[in-house]
């Protein structure tokens, strides 16, 4: 397990040993609250605090989506509104809202067999996307996927000679990611009750550098050569 993984894992189960300790040692109570209600208000935050980070970051699609899930998640506990009642007009929003800001430059062109554009932004909600790429510069991008699954194959694409950074986030979805030969390949990436899975061989190769980030909340993002 990676160290920043390992990090993430035992912050968590610290955190949570803590509300529990709270609440069995009569302090919560004393505030009127329990665990669950406590761990209802942080476990929204975490994915708040992910959108606001990739939102600073310009990842326009994938902060969206986390924010879009970490409200409906806060505003299910604050006012006990019934969460599949409200996630479809939310998801609805959202999907038009990643339309709007999506760059144009990453728009496919359905005529052809591979996308020639030199950034990715996909935005996944409720359902799956398969695109290959053969970019001459690319310079990276985010996909992210929230109740879906997404494939990305770069193998015939080239990365910018100054490298290009990725982000690839899942929230009970999937995403797969496969990587050029001829570039080096940095990954660095969060399991949060998900996995998180880099498949690619140590290389000889410094340049150009491919950096791939992210996180996998209850789902799994896989890279691999």
């Amino acid at each position: 397990m990676k160290s920043n993984s390992k990090l993430v894992i035992g912050g968590i189960l610290i955190v949570l040993g803590l509300i529990f300790f709270s609440e069995t040692s009569g302090v919560l109570p004393l505030l009127h609250l329990s665990a669950g209600e406590v761990i209802g208000y942080i476990w929204p935050a975490i994915l708040l605090g992910i959108g606001i980070k990739m939102l600073l970051d310009k990842n326009t699609a994938s902060a969206i989506l986390f924010l879009s899930i970490g409200s409906i998640f806060l505003f299910t506990h604050l006012f006990s509104w019934n969460f599949f009642a409200v996630l479809w007009p939310v998801a609805i929003i959202a999907i038009g809202l990643s339309i709007i800001f999506k760059n144009e430059s990453t728009h496919m062109n359905l005529d052809k067999k591979y996308d020639d554009s030199n950034r990715v932004s996909e935005a996944l909600i409720f359902w799956g996307v398969d695109k290959r790429m053969d970019s001459k510069d690319f310079t990276g991008g985010d996909i992210s996927a929230i109740f879906g699954g997404g494939k990305l194959d770069l193998r015939d694409a080239k990365i910018h000679k100054d490298g290009a950074k990725l982000a690839v986030n899942a929230i009970f979805g999937g995403v797969e990611v496969l990587v050029p030969k001829d570039c080096k390949v940095i990954t660095s990436g969060t399991g949060i009750f998900g996995g998180w899975d880099s498949k690619i061989a140590s290389r000889e190769t410094k340049f150009p550098v491919l950096e791939i980030t992210g996180s996998a909340i209850f789902g799994g993002v896989e890279v691999k050569e």
